[in-house]
């Protein structure tokens, strides 16, 4: 029977609970570790990985399901568990860029993937010249936020001046990005390069993002023009990504721009609008990627 590992801070979690479940029912033995709980171990040319006091057993595959906080430990254990021979479904490399707003969005241009106009200064003295090229209103974004946190709307130059300050007096840097009219974004699901599933979200009127995390609605989109589930699949794949969210909006031209692409994306939302069981078809996509050894006839 083979081992899946969830890397999961929170065995209660929907997508975490759902995706336990899926693995024990395809007749494998699904594994919890919560990344915070594990001891990484190297020892000359071993590396070995304890959680609480015991040695972890071999996991044939991993699934990350960890947040944008602990992401650097995330990267870790991946890395443990691809030199153990394990089949990640998101490398740490990956992990890693996906989670860099700024860093995924320049792969992204290189790919030949359209994004919105976004400047990243680390200076006081590039604060007006940013606002400038943008225009207003803007939004400034966290470099590693996730679920709308850390995005926020400046509608003139004055109070993009204050904000923008703020966050370089806060963290030496910031990132901007021109404000995309409209109260409704797309999120496509990707793994291993097929669309499975996509949504319409829209923002409530008393906020301007869409995130379902900060009261946004959203409906199944069963006809997915094929440029936009195009433009999703070279999104990850830019990205080196087995699975993903890929965050899409209209331009005030009606041209596809990616705001981002998710790494570990919630599936509460989605399976609910959609009605699929896209953590089912997660683990059983995964576990066809493993080449088990064939069974040796019997002597």
């Amino acid at each position: 029977m083979p081992r899946v590992a969830i890397l999961s801070r929170h065995a209660g979690l929907y997508s975490t609970r759902r995706l336990l479940d899926a693995v024990a029912a395809v007749g494998a033995e699904p594994v919890l570790i919560q990344p915070e709980r594990c001891l990484l171990l190297l020892d000359e040319m071993q590396a070995h990985l304890y959680y609480g006091p015991a040695l972890v057993a071999p996991c044939a595959a991993v699934i990350p399901r960890v947040g944008g906080p602990i992401t650097r430990l995330g990267s870790r254990l991946l890395r443990y568990f691809a030199g153990a021979g394990s089949r990640c479904l998101n490398t740490a490399e990956s992990l890693e860029l996906s989670r860099d707003k700024f860093a995924s969005l320049q792969a992204l241009v290189t790919a030949g993937v359209a994004v919105p106009k976004t400047a990243y200064f680390t200076q006081m003295e590039q604060r007006d010249l940013a606002i400038s090229v943008l225009g207003t209103p803007l939004v400034h974004k966290l470099l590693h936020g996730s679920q709308g946190v850390g995005v926020h709307l400046a509608d003139t130059p004055m109070v993009a001046r204050g904000m923008l300050d703020t966050f370089l007096h806060l963290q030496h840097e910031a990132m901007a990005q021109r404000f995309l009219g409209g109260r409704q974004d797309f999120r496509v699901l990707v793994l291993f390069g097929e669309v499975i599933a996509a949504m319409r979200r829209e923002a409530s009127t008393k906020d301007f993002r869409s995130n379902l995390h900060c009261g946004g609605r959203a409906r199944a989109l069963p006809d997915l023009p094929e440029e936009w589930a195009a433009i999703a699949r070279r999104s990850v794949a830019a990205l080196g990504l087995g699975f993903a969210g890929v965050d899409i909006m209209l331009d005030k031209d009606h041209s596809p721009l990616v705001l981002e692409v998710n790494p570990v994306p919630s599936l509460e939302g989605i399976e609910r609008v959609t009605g699929q069981d896209i953590a089912g078809r997660l683990v059983k996509a995964l576990l066809d990627e493993i080449p088990f050894p064939s069974p040796r006839p019997p002597p």
